[in-house]
């Protein structure tokens, strides 16, 4: 490079120059619904707005002890809930005025805000680790790029860097009180620098013979990873915060770039093969380099979630440059977060605050992306939540003409690390979130001579284990003491007796479509024998 480029991502240099459009992604889902005469009652992290108070009622079935809490609602009509939680806010460059500037969404794309907003080049930016400043880097036309600090609201401006060489690519150390960059002002050479957060001290960490770039630092370990071409093409290095016990990470055939830390340090993120730009996660010592992103087209200048949950990068697998978001865990699910036939580019995630996680109950298409919730209504459910939030949501389908009679209500503890819940009433089905976009897993029992249903949850992850249906002639009007059924603990299992129109596993299988009398659950709540 000359001592005059201005560094963009491997591949968007047009891009940056001219704009790009095109591209029909999902438009986004509707807004939720208005109050209604009940307006919102809280259930730990969920927000729910029924259609009448009428008849509502919440219920704690079982009390949080470091595994998941259970509540129930039923009685009226719920119209809408969500589940809230600390999320990151994305910071990111948008060229959609016309000139690339700093812009700042919530993690799904929603309360868009400009925060730089002038004809200079503002790139490449990032959080601190307070979630207070954002650090980027700034070029007016015809001078070179200098690294700025701002508050996250985009106000009080600092450059922070002054002179006639090119300053980008900003990344703050742990602590916050510094910056480390790279900069091109040793002979047109680009090396990594680093100095303190008022732009003080500036002092080389690489000073090598190849071109040293995109460094980003590690807030786990206070290492920084970077981009050499010091063993001809690109790879992925990292070293100690004072520039010493350098290490190689990658070592391929085609170049690598953009690397980002996991939050932990024990993950890096990176851009593979110019080819066809796709992202790779490995660890620092590379010995696994594992494909994380597989689109038609470039995904590139990634960057980890505070959660670690989710992946923000750029991709233009909808014909024009765009914001994405992957989930980390299995299926790796993406979300197109900005919709703009501008370029959205070089995120940012950082400075959670509360906000919508998932639309549970809902319009069609309401939750993130356009996509479906669980269902588009509600007159009972059961909700498991932990200190870290929501963690599942089962909708109890039940005809409205029954709701005068129903009720849910805690089984007698076994001292297991499950949550018995019984549900009295004329339960027609039973619908578990099975995660963001996917087809809830069903439990039907409409067709059966049900009078009550036992569900249990596993405590730790909050889930549905097994289902037993209570046959309706066998279950009596008379007191909790006199209920057809009990529950004991032998030879290592849960043995439930009863008179059970079916018995249904975690997945909504019948494992006795004629009916049982004897259920063994496992210590996990699986059926393991039913007789």
């Amino acid at each position: 490079m000359t001592a005059r480029a201005w560094t963009v991502l491997p591949l968007l240099a047009v891009m940056l120059l001219a704009g790009c459009g095109g591209g029909t992604p999902p438009a986004p889902g509707p807004a939720p619904p208005a109050d209604t005469v009940a307006g919102t009652v809280q259930v730990g992290p969920l927000l729910l707005r029924p259609a009448s108070t009428s008849g509502f009622v919440t219920r704690a079935l079982y009390p949080g002890d470091g595994d998941c809490s259970f509540a129930a609602v039923w009685g009226a009509e719920i119209e809408y809930m969500e589940s809230v939680a600390l999320l990151d806010r994305i910071v990111f460059t948008s060229i959609r005025d016309g000139y690339q500037d700093i812009w700042l969404s919530d993690l799904d794309g929603s309360n868009l805000v400009q925060l730089t907003n002038n004809t200079a080049t503002d790139a490449m930016p990032e959080w601190s680790p307070d979630g207070r400043r954002i650090t980027f880097a700034r070029r007016w036309p015809a001078e070179d790029s200098e690294v700025m600090v701002m508050d996250a609201d985009g106000t009080d401006i600092t450059a922070l860097t002054d002179n006639t060489s090119s300053d980008e690519q900003p990344t703050f150390s742990p602590d916050g009180r510094r910056i480390a960059f790279q900069t091109n002002r040793d002979a047109a050479q680009w090396e990594i620098y680093c100095m303190y957060a008022d732009g003080s001290s500036p002092a080389n960490l690489t000073s090598h013979g190849g071109s040293d770039t995109f460094p980003n630092w590690c807030w786990a370990t206070d290492e920084i990873t970077w981009v050499t071409s010091r063993d001809g093409n690109a790879e992925v290095y990292y070293m100690d915060s004072d520039g010493q016990n350098v290490r190689r990470v990658t070592d391929n055939s085609v170049s690598d770039g953009l690397p980002s830390w996991r939050s932990d340090g024990q993950r890096i993120i990176f851009d593979h093969d110019p080819a066809a730009w796709e992202l790779y996660i490995t660890t620092p010592s590379g010995m696994t380099q594992i494909p994380f992103s597989n689109s038609p087209g470039w995904d590139q200048a990634a960057c980890y979630a505070t959660s670690d949950r989710h992946v923000a990068f750029t991709s233009n697998r909808t014909g024009n440059y765009d914001t994405f978001l992957q989930e980390t865990d299995p299926p790796y699910t993406a979300y197109q977060v900005t919709d703009h036939a501008a370029a959205d580019i070089y995120p940012d995630l950082g400075s959670p605050t509360m906000q919508t996680e998932r639309v549970l109950i809902g319009p069609p298409g309401s939750d993130w992306g356009g996509l479906d919730p669980v269902w588009s209504s509600a007159y009972a459910g059961v909700c498991a939540f932990d200190a870290d939030g929501y963690r599942n949501f089962v909708r109890i389908g039940i005809p409205p003409a029954a709701l005068s009679g129903m009720s849910v209500s805690p089984m007698p503890d076994t001292g297991w690390a499950l949550a018995g819940v019984l549900v009295d009433g004329q339960v027609a089905n039973l619908r578990e979130d099975a995660g963001r976009g996917r087809e809830p897993i069903v439990w039907e029992l409409g067709s059966m001579d049900v009078g009550a249903a036992i569900l249990y949850f596993q405590t730790h992850t909050g889930k549905l284990q097994s289902v037993l249906a209570v046959r309706e002639h066998a279950y009596p009007t008379a007191a909790a003491s006199d209920r057809p059924w009990r529950q004991t603990v032998s030879d290592g299992r849960l043995v439930v007796e009863g008179d059970f129109a079916a018995v249904f596993d975690a997945a909504g299988h019948s494992l006795a479509p004629q009916g049982a009398t004897c259920v063994c659950l496992g210590a996990d709540g699986a059926p393991e024998d039913v007789h």
